[in-house]
């Protein structure tokens, strides 16, 4: 189950610091917001616009479903679902306030509020959470008022098939809190690295508990890869107990950074990454693995091996700088509560044939969520499709995301965009060139 869950988070087009979150198998799309001191915490209308609701009628007479509002950009709020239904566990009350769905991807804003001690913060992350009916899930914080305790989380469900009017089950099992960010840059001899010949181990990419970024899946179809051999070249980062670097080299001309986490620790995760001439980030792709007594890799997360697709030679000339994450509190308990979903808007569904080489469409679906393509075959992460959305007034909304979901040879694609569109202002969609009117 987590090999075929990885297998479909990796067809999401996701920033490199949500690569790092697939360590212990468990893939989240939370951006990590720093500690800050104050009240709440905000995400863009770019992260939170992914919610298109109409707002029924009472919704005014629902206390979180108003602080919600509060949060939210406008665009969203005017059109907000209410829900209203919770459940006490351990001492902390979760609350389902609001959600939106299509046939296939559900978007749920959630609260926790701790009414017993100081176990949420605003760091506070969900770990092992679930909407029933659907296949893949990401998270994100979107407020934490500091004088109720309480968190607001927006859960996004992938993958789903029939969601629509169906009765679904939203359950959280874990959350991390009290997390601490740790900057540094790595102390290393760069000449060294580049003059040695590090041993390696083969590792089997079947058997790996995740990975991510722009090289995993061509490091996929490899089958067999190398990796360096642990603790070999151990390196302790200072003020940083949770991990240290095991060995660094280079493996067929790209450069290996490899980390040991410390067992003991739930999530904790990070990257290293170098910085251009022009300022800008230079990422790795990541790999995580674990080794037997002998030392032959085998699944597992005790091990994270970063590599960087780029010269080498040219990276070493540029100070390795490591962004690492712990959690000090892991908190379990049973926060489960069902619920019906209501469709706030219609979706429109089009016959469209369209042969992608790898794979074809059949048809098309368009809701509030997004833009849904059905057909055969196998998604090409590498073509990109241009998607856009013609509005009534003669603007254009892009769809920017994509991901896909893969049942045989069946194939359901999926673009999403980071603005939210009412469905009846949509007037055509221009799809690689060829317009489709709606309208």
């Amino acid at each position: 189950m987590r090999s075929s869950l990885k297998q479909q988070m990796e067809r999401i087009d996701i920033p490199q610091e949500l690569h790092e979150r697939v360590k212990l198998g468990v893939q989240k799309a939370a951006l990590e917001q720093p500690k800050r001191k104050g009240k709440r915490l905000f995400i863009s209308l770019a992260a939170s616009a992914l919610l298109v609701f109409s707002a029924g009628v009472g919704a005014a007479a629902i206390p979180s479903f108003n602080h919600l509002l509060a949060n939210v950009s406008p665009e969203v709020a005017l059109m907000l679902e209410p829900v209203q239904t919770g459940i006490e566990d351990n001492g902390i009350k979760m609350e389902v306030v609001a959600a939106m769905h299509d046939d296939d991807m559900a978007v749920v804003y959630v609260t926790l509020q701790d009414l017993m001690g100081n176990r949420i913060d605003e760091t506070v992350d969900l770990y092992e959470y679930n909407i029933s009916g659907a296949r893949m899930f990401n998270s994100q914080l979107v407020d934490y008022d500091e004088d109720t305790n309480t968190a607001t989380f927006r859960i996004q469900g992938n993958g789903g098939d029939s969601l629509r009017n169906s009765k679904v089950a939203v359950s959280v099992s874990s959350f991390l809190s009290d997390k601490e960010i740790h900057e540094f840059e790595l102390d290393w001899d760069s000449t060294k690295v580049k003059a040695q010949q590090p041993n390696t181990v083969q590792l089997d990419m079947t058997g790996i508990s995740g990975g991510g970024g722009q090289l995993y899946l061509e490091l996929q179809e490899q089958g067999i890869i190398k990796v360096l051999r642990p603790n070999d070249a151990t390196i302790e980062v200072p003020e940083v107990g949770f991990m240290s670097i095991s060995n660094i080299g280079i493996v067929n001309e790209r450069l290996h950074i490899q980390v040991q986490w410390n067992g003991d620790n739930i999530d904790d995760h990070g990257y290293f990454y170098f910085v251009d001439e022009r300022g800008e980030k230079i990422t790795s792709s990541s790999l995580s693995f674990g080794v037997d007594e002998s030392g032959k890799s085998e699944y597992g997360n005790e091990f994270t091996e970063y590599i960087f697709d780029a010269d080498p030679e040219e990276l070493l000339k540029r100070s390795a700088q490591g962004y690492f994450v712990s959690n000090g509190n892991y908190t379990t308990g049973n926060w489960r509560t069902t619920f019906r979903m209501k469709s706030a808007q219609d979706e429109i569904r089009k016959e469209w044939k369209k042969d992608f080489e790898s794979w074809s469409s059949d048809s098309i679906a368009v809701s509030p969520l997004g833009v849904t393509m059905y057909g055969q075959g196998v998604f090409d992460e590498a073509k990109r499709i241009e998607v856009m959305a013609e509005m009534a007034d003669g603007t254009h909304s892009r769809y920017d995301t994509v991901m896909s979901y893969s049942d045989q040879d069946s194939i359901k694609v999926k673009f999403l965009s980071s603005l939210p569109i009412e469905l009846s202002k949509v007037k055509a969609l221009h799809i690689v060139g060829e317009r489709i009117e709606l309208q």
